[in-house]
């Protein structure tokens, strides 16, 4: 496969992935794609409207978006009037710090559905040990902690080995 052919289908595909998760709008999901799959430092605005083959507007409009985001930063050249866009620096701590705070949120509402069910089950005759749905519910929370402990881990040795190439 060409490589400018595989840059494009895996453009696509990452731009569908942030899409259907909610991430991102299409336009922003396949220009924050690209700005991930690049080999250079960034791209310019003119390399991103090349590459995806859109109109100015919608590339500026979203670029635009992006930066609100925090998602994209831009930077300039000495000596060149062109701007040239990439990924924020932070922006990997900002998502796994959204996705511990996600799933933290997950874990408490499932422990609060095992307390209620725990407490209903003991003011009738069904025991909490044998019921599937309140082991399922424990053992889901349970799970979830230890989710949320190799998201912290990760950030963790991200920052370090951020920290280290800057050495």
């Amino acid at each position: 496969m060409e490589p400018n052919t595989e840059i494009k289908k895996l453009t696509e595909e990452l731009g569908v992935y942030f899409e259907q998760n909610k991430i991102l709008s299409p336009l922003s999901a396949r220009i924050f794609s690209m700005l991930i799959l690049t080999d250079k430092d960034g791209l310019s605005f003119d390399e991103i409207i090349e590459g995806l083959d859109s109109c100015k507007s919608s590339v500026s409009t979203n670029l635009q978006l992006l930066q609100t985001q925090g998602r994209v930063v831009y930077f300039t050249k000495p000596g060149n009037r062109k701007r040239y866009f990439k990924i924020a620096p932070n922006d990997i701590f900002v998502q796994l710090d959204k996705k511990i705070e996600q799933w933290e949120k997950e874990k408490n509402i499932h422990l609060k559905v095992y307390d209620f069910k725990k407490k209903l089950y003991q003011k009738t005759n069904i025991t909490a040990e044998n019921n599937r749905g309140l082991q399922y519910t424990k053992n889901y929370a349970l799970f979830i902690d230890d989710f949320i402990k190799n998201l912290i881990q990760l950030k963790e040795n991200l920052q370090k080995t951020f920290n280290s190439d800057t050495i």
